[in-house]
C-alpha cells in the first residue's frame, strides 16, 4: 500500500477564522506547528494536507474518496461546529472505512484517526466510530468559572505554553504512527524533501513492527481536571520510556462497567499510579464514589492479590476546599486498605518521577536478583547510617551498635566541596545495603530532604532494589517526631536509649 499523503486534518472552517482581523486562524496555526514540529522529529518534510476550499455546499464526491485513500492518518479537529457538520462526520467515517480496507484502522493498539479536541464537545454528540479514543485536549476548563479556555496566545502565557506542550504530545504520537506504518508497509527511511510513503512490501509477506511486540503496561488513574497537567506530564514521561499507558480509551459512565474495565487494566499492569488534586473527580452513574475513590479501591485490592506497584501523589500543602475531596484524602491517610501496595507521597512533583523511575528498576522481591559476579558473597554488609553533621557524636552507640552485630557502617563525610558531597552521598546509597536515617538534631526539613533522597536513588544508577530504609528517632524528642509516621520507610524510637529496638531492622537485612 503507498500512500501519497502523511497526514489529513479534518476540521470545521469556522474553526479558523481568526479572532484578530490579519491575523492566522487556529487551524492554520495548528497546521503549521504540526508540520515544523513533525519535521524535526521525523528528519523529513511529511506531506500534510487540508481542505482550504470546500466546504458544506460542495458534493462529498468520488474524488474526495480516493483522497482519502492516499492518506497515512486523519487527524480529526472536534468542536461544536465539527461534529455538526455533515461533510466532517464524512470525512471521518469514510476514511474509518477505508482505512479497514487497506492496511488496517488500527496499527497495534494505535489508531489511524487522532481526535483533537479543540472545543470540548459532549462524548455522546461525537461520531460514534471515534467516542472511545482519549483525545488531545487543547482546553483547560477554568476552575473558578468552570468554562473551557482554549490553548491559544489569546489567554495568555500559560495557555501559550499548554498548547505547545500538547501539540508536542501529538507530535510525537503521530512521528511514532508514521515511523510504524512506513515499517508495516515496508517503506525504507524517507529522505529530506520525500513526501510520499515508499513502496509496499512483496505480496504475502509479514513485515515485524515495533507495535507488534508486547509493551509493559502502566495504569495512570484518571483525574480531576485540576490535576490534568501533572498527569499530561507524567503519562509523557512513560511514554517516552516506552510503556503502554493505560487507559488508552474512554471508559464507561456506568459504576459496574466502569469498575470491570478499570479492573481488567490494573490486572494486565505491573504498576499503578495514582495522581490527586484538589477535586472530588466525576461521579459514574450507579455510585456515590468518584472515579478517582474506585480506581484507587480497585488497585488496592488487586495489589493484595498480585502485589503490583502502586504510587499515590499529592502536591504539598495542597489547600483542598472540596469537603468530599477532603474526607477521602484523609481517609487514603489513615486506612490501610486503602494504601495496600502503595508509597503515598507528599511532595513535588519531581518526587514523583524520581520514585517512578525507582520503582521501574526494582523486581519483585520474590524473584531472585542475577547473582552479581564481582560481588564478594563473604563481605560484611553496609549499612548507610545518615545523619546530620550535629549528630556525628550521638550516633556513637548506634553505630557501636551495628558494628557489633557484623555490619560495616558507612556514615555521612561532612567536609570538602559541596559538589563532592552530594557525589559521595550519591554514591553511598548506590552501593549500601541499607539505609539508617538517625533523626536527631536534624529538623523536619532536613529529613524530608533525605527522605526524598531514597526515591531519587534510580536516578542514581543503583541496580538493585533498596529494601531496607528506616529512620531511627532519637534525642531530642519533640512534637514532630512524635507525629512521624511514613509508608515509604519503617520507623524505630531510642529516644530512651534502647538500641534494642534496631534488633527488627538488624534482623530483616542478615535474613
Amino acid at each position: 500500500m503507498k500512500f501519497k499523503k502523511d497526514i489529513f486534518i479534518s476540521y470545521a472552517h469556522i474553526d479558523d477564522e481568526s479572532l484578530i482581523v490579519g491575523e492566522s486562524g487556529w487551524i492554520s496555526e495548528f497546521h503549521r506547528s504540526l508540520d515544523v514540529r513533525l519535521a524535526q522529529l521525523l528528519g523529513y518534510r511529511p506531506n500534510i494536507w487540508r481542505d482550504k476550499e470546500l466546504d458544506g455546499n460542495h458534493i462529498f464526491s468520488d474524488e474526495i474518496l480516493q483522497q482519502l485513500n492516499d492518506i497515512a492518518i486523519l487527524v480529526s479537529v472536534h468542536s461544536p461546529r465539527y461534529v455538526k457538520s455533515d461533510w466532517c462526520v464524512r470525512e471521518l467515517t469514510e476514511f474509518h472505512k477505508i482505512a479497514e480496507n487497506n492496511i488496517g484502522a488500527t496499527i497495534g493498539t494505535k489508531s489511524r484517526i487522532f481526535k483533537v479536541i479543540k472545543t470540548p464537545v459532549d462524548l455522546s454528540l461525537q461520531p460514534p466510530i471515534i467516542q472511545g479514543l482519549l483525545g488531545y485536549e487543547f482546553f483547560k476548563i477554568d476552575p473558578e468559572s468552570g468554562k473551557p479556555r482554549e490553548f491559544s496566545s489569546l489567554f495568555g502565557k500559560d495557555a501559550q505554553l499548554a498548547y505547545w506542550a500538547k501539540l508536542d504530545d501529538l507530535a510525537h504520537d503521530l512521528a511514532s504512527l508514521l515511523t510504524e506504518i512506513e515499517k508495516k508497509t515496508g517503506s525504507a527511511a524517507k529522505q529530506p524533501g520525500d513526501t510520499a510513503v515508499s513502496p509496499a512490501p512483496v505480496q504475502n509477506e509479514v513485515v515485524k513492527t515495533e507495535s507488534d511486540k508486547p509493551k509493559r503496561k502502566i495504569f495512570l488513574a484518571e483525574t480531576s481536571n485540576d490535576c490534568k497537567a501533572n498527569r499530561d506530564a507524567i503519562s509523557r514521561l512513560l511514554s517516552d520510556k516506552g510503556f503502554l499507558v493505560l487507559p488508552d480509551k474512554n471508559l464507561s459512565f456506568v459504576a459496574d462497567e466502569y469498575a470491570a474495565e478499570v479492573k481488567a487494566m490494573i490486572e494486565d499492569c505491573e504498576m499503578s499510579i495514582h495522581v490527586l488534586g484538589l477535586n472530588f473527580g466525576l461521579i459514574p452513574e450507579g455510585t456515590t464514589k468518584s472515579k478517582i475513590q474506585l480506581q484507587n479501591e480497585i488497585a488496592a485490592e488487586i495489589s493484595q492479590q498480585k502485589k503490583i506497584q502502586r504510587l499515590i501523589w499529592l502536591a504539598p500543602e495542597l489547600k483542598i476546599e472540596d469537603e468530599r475531596q477532603i474526607e477521602f484524602v484523609e481517609e487514603l491517610k489513615s486506612n490501610e486498605k486503602l494504601l495496600r501496595g502503595a508509597d503515598l507521597l507528599i511532595s513535588p512533583l519531581e518526587d514523583l518521577k524520581f520514585a517512578i523511575e525507582d520503582k521501574l528498576t526494582q523486581r519483585k522481591k520474590e524473584v531472585e536478583l542475577p547473582p552479581d559476579e564481582d560481588a564478594d558473597v563473604d563481605a560484611p554488609k553496609q549499612v548507610y547510617l545518615i545523619c546530620d553533621q550535629a549528630d556525628l557524636e550521638a550516633i556513637r552507640p548506634v553505630e557501636n551498635y551495628l558494628f557489633d552485630k557484623g555490619f560495616e557502617v558507612i556514615i555521612p563525610a561532612f567536609e570538602g566541596d559541596q559538589t563532592e558531597l552530594r557525589l559521595d552521598h550519591q554514591e553511598n546509597l548506590k552501593t549500601c545495603h541499607a539505609v539508617l536515617i538517625y533523626y536527631g538534631a536534624g529538623g523536619d526539613l532536613w529529613l524530608r530532604s533525605k527522605m526524598r533522597d531514597l526515591l531519587k536513588i534510580a536516578g542514581y544508577g543503583r541496580k538493585a532494589p533498596l529494601d531496607f530504609k528506616t529512620v531511627c528517632i532519637a534525642e531530642p524528642a519533640n512534637q514532630q517526631k512524635e507525629r512521624f509516621r511514613s509508608h515509604e520507610v519503617k520507623v524505630v524510637s531510642v529516644v530512651n536509649g534502647t538500641l534494642s529496638a534496631l534488633d527488627e531492622f538488624i534482623n530483616e537485612i542478615t535474613v
